[in-house]
């Protein structure tokens, strides 16, 4: 009998669909101009840069934030059976990914309007996300049933994620965000590989 997909699985493909179907709300309802070289994404949730709009990108980050909570917490599936170094690292990165859900969830509740404390809980977020992937992305080395296509993928968004972090540059911040979204599917998909009945991994 086929099993269900693991709990990382569903919440790392939710987040990715709320994610893009909510922000895409918000951009319909963006009344001017948007381009990723001249605007970060938080402008989506500004309440004075659209009024109308900025709630349904608010209301996304809260939603995806509490989703990649179940992300992270199922790769304990991945623990099983595995050398106290592979738990040590996962384990960091699990932890890292907790607190960047938390942040995002911040980020959701103080709005750009908000500098000082959205610019703070946009810091950790992009701090702590890089440091989940780093460490998660060392999980395949170990574990040979693990598609050994995540570390290029996580090391990409880390690299992408630092440099916005230190360029500050519009255009890097929506890269390192869509190479994050990489880095959740291509994990999510890479659990449910390990499931039986579930997707075969590719290497």
């Amino acid at each position: 009998m086929e099993r269900r997909p693991p709990l990382a699985t569903v919440a790392g493909l939710a987040a990715i669909v709320i994610c893009v179907a909510l922000a895409g709300v918000a951009y319909a309802y963006y009344p001017r101009a948007f381009s990723p070289a001249a605007n970060w994404i938080s402008d989506l949730g500004d309440t004075l840069l659209s009024p109308r709009g900025s709630i349904f990108f608010r209301i996304d980050m809260v939603c995806v934030g509490v989703v990649l909570v179940g992300f992270f917490a199922g790769l304990v599936s991945w623990h099983r059976g595995q050398r106290p170094i592979f738990k040590a690292f996962l384990a960091l990165g699990q932890f890292s990914g907790l607190v960047a859900a938390a942040a995002l969830v911040m980020t959701g509740i103080y709005s750009e309007n908000d500098h000082a404390a959205h610019a703070l809980w946009v810091t950790v977020l992009f701090i702590a996300m890089a440091s989940a992937v780093w460490f998660i992305g060392w999980a395949p080395v170990w574990h040979p049933r693990l598609p050994q296509r995540i570390p290029y993928v996580a090391w990409a968004a880390c690299a992408a994620d630092l440099v916005a972090i230190i360029a500050h540059r519009h255009w890097l911040e929506w890269l390192a965000v869509g190479l994050l979204l990489c880095f959740v599917a291509a994990v999510a998909l890479g659990t449910w590989s390990m499931t039986p009945g579930g997707v075969a991994p590719r290497h």
